[in-house]
């Protein structure tokens, strides 16, 4: 895909009593590229995932389901059913799409995607979850949650199944619930900004796991997003103020007092709540969603106005993806990512599932028909471990055995055949994928 033809998707999500429950955007120009219907009444807050520019996931806010639709189609899948303990308040998936952690009540369940399996439960809220983010790396994930705890989990050591496994960090510098959480670029060596019903902004350094910095305000806040370059900090409030501020025109406090800021952006009805913040990929156009149903773009630099998007319901969900618009083509084909339902509990000999890789080599009959080894290679968990489980056997030439020969030498063939296949398929899906890129 040219890089000339890519745009930014805003994706939507309100709560309301009809059917409509996610929509994608040119919020350039308020034009509606895409419809999902058949949500249940729409997704909960922080529940919306776009996963590889595939696929859209969200949480039903009252039952224990998860909604999954092609990016390209109105309709939601219906071949698989994502069923899970209960109704998700917390949803994200890493960025390569290959895991998915959702907070449920006060216990995060961690799921392979491709597989469906379960890959572990942690209970070390003692409230409900309300918000789980991934670094860029996807190397770690944060929970934060109603008990005013921010969780720093390993993501290697969460799918090792470690029982009784502990956070990296534990954040308890809330007096309130955390209500929204930003992890800027570098993984682990990145910023974290979290905000509170407790009126303050924390950014944290997640290499050392030290408090830099806290602003307090004079509200609640409810959401947060910062520039790409982690100087400008903007929050959503509890009364429909958006303010901002600059990391370096902070004073070199520990905690510092905002005071009222001269120029607000200043548009949602007063008072709603602020769910949602968004910045373009430029930097210069901010997004904002409200309980009033509506959807704001403004001019940063201007602190102007440019649109409104107007909803039926509370705005929950916001996401920006920049995007090749081809997309959402009906006739584009979307890659398999969801081989499985999702289980519903963990199942260590789950792996008996998975599907076996068989590898063949004719070489391994020889002229005086002696055949010698055929190995089964049967890939574990996350994939990144496989059990090789050798079985040799080998028998003179008697006329009984020929045709046992002949039909694993048919056999032999067949299984070329389909790895051929396999292969082929692989390398159209990888090459596909590179394009999108």
């Amino acid at each position: 895909m040219s890089g000339n033809n890519m745009m930014e998707v805003l994706f939507v999500s309100n709560t309301n009593d009809n059917q409509l429950s996610c929509s994608a955007w040119d919020f350039r120009t308020g034009t509606n590229l895409m419809n999902y219907k058949g949500g249940g009444g729409g997704a909960g807050s922080h529940t919306l995932s776009v996963l590889r520019s595939e696929y859209i996931v969200a949480g039903n806010p009252t039952k224990p389901l998860l909604h999954v639709w092609p990016i390209n189609a109105q309709e939601q899948m219906t071949a698989i059913r994502f069923v899970v303990p209960g109704a998700v308040t917390a949803l994200a998936l890493s960025p390569d799409g290959s895991y998915m952690v959702a907070g449920i009540q006060e216990t995060l369940y961690v799921w392979h995607v491709l597989t469906g399996r379960m890959m572990n439960t942690l209970s070390k809220h003692y409230q409900t979850v309300t918000c789980v983010k991934f670094t860029s790396d996807g190397s770690h994930f944060v929970s934060c949650g109603k008990d005013g705890a921010v969780l720093v989990w390993n993501l290697t050591r969460v799918v090792a199944h470690e029982e009784n496994l502990a956070p990296l960090y534990t954040f308890n510098d809330h007096g309130l619930p955390v209500t929204d959480v930003y992890i800027g670029t570098g993984g682990m060596r990145g910023y974290m900004f979290t905000v509170s019903l407790d009126r303050s902004c924390k950014i944290y350094d997640l290499n050392s796991g030290t408090l830099l910095l806290s602003v307090v305000f004079a509200e609640g806040l409810q959401s947060v997003t910062v520039n790409a370059l982690e100087t400008q900090v903007f929050v959503g409030t509890n009364s429909g103020s958006i303010l901002d501020f600059f990391v370096n025109d902070v004073p070199r406090v520990k905690e510092y007092h905002f005071e009222e800021a001269p120029k607000q952006f200043s548009g949602h009805t007063k008072p709603s709540v602020v769910n949602c913040l968004a910045l373009s990929a430029d930097g210069k156009t901010l997004v904002s969603g409200a309980s009033d149903s509506q959807v704001l773009v403004w001019n940063i630099s201007s602190r102007q106005l440019v649109k409104t998007l107007t909803f039926k319901g509370a705005i929950t969900n916001l996401h920006l993806k920049l995007t090749n618009p081809a997309i959402f083509n009906p006739e584009h084909k979307q890659p398999l990512v969801f081989a499985a339902s999702l289980k519903r509990m963990i199942d260590p000999e789950g792996a008996d599932e998975m599907p076996i890789e068989i590898t063949v080599d004719s070489s391994t009959f020889d002229d005086e028909c002696h055949y010698n080894t055929i190995q089964t290679q049967q890939p574990i968990a996350s994939g990144l471990a496989s059990i090789a489980g050798p079985l040799t056997t080998s028998t003179d030439c008697k006329s009984e055995d020929k045709e046992e020969i002949k039909a694993l030498r048919q056999e032999i063939d067949r299984l070329r055949h389909i790895n051929k296949k396999l292969f082929e398929v692989s390398s159209k899906q990888l090459l596909r994928a590179q394009k999108r890129k």
